[in-house]
């Protein structure tokens, strides 16, 4: 149970450096294994420490006014490995309004000394969602 406590307060640190868009607290989140592994929605895998954070550098440069929330978070934890599945909830804001996506993704965390670190990221947009929601009431 502490392993999984753990493990999801590095998940919420992930999703804290992406909605402030802090590139050096990504840093921190992410291990330096070189088969660490990054999947965005509609991306290529990319590999490694460096390509990984370059990724995440472009996104927050260009990404303006983003957001995510998380829900259904699903926290499982070995020894040294965990994994943590949610659904992430995207809300951007463009010229035509607050644009609202769904994500399920997948964490996982390799325990590195006392510190879980990142080592993939894996998001797959879900089809067919529809917003029943007004979005602009958030």
């Amino acid at each position: 149970m502490i392993n999984e406590e753990k493990a999801k307060f590095a998940n919420e640190n992930f999703y804290e450096a992406f909605n402030k868009r802090d590139i050096e607290a990504m840093k921190r989140v992410w291990g330096y294994d070189e088969n660490a592994t990054c999947i965005h929605p509609g991306w290529p895998p990319l590999k490694g420490f460096e390509p990984i954070l370059n990724s995440w550098s472009g996104i927050f440069e260009n990404s303006g006014n983003m957001e995510i929330q998380i829900s259904d978070v699903q926290v499982h934890a070995s020894i040294d490995l965990a994994w943590v599945s949610c659904t992430e909830k995207l809300y951007t804001i463009a010229e035509s309004g607050v644009l609202a996506s769904m994500v399920f993704a997948t964490n996982l965390f390799h325990l590195e000394g006392d510190v879980w670190k990142m080592v993939m990221h894996h998001a797959s947009p879900i089809p067919d969602i529809r917003e029943k929601e007004d979005v602009s009431r958030n």
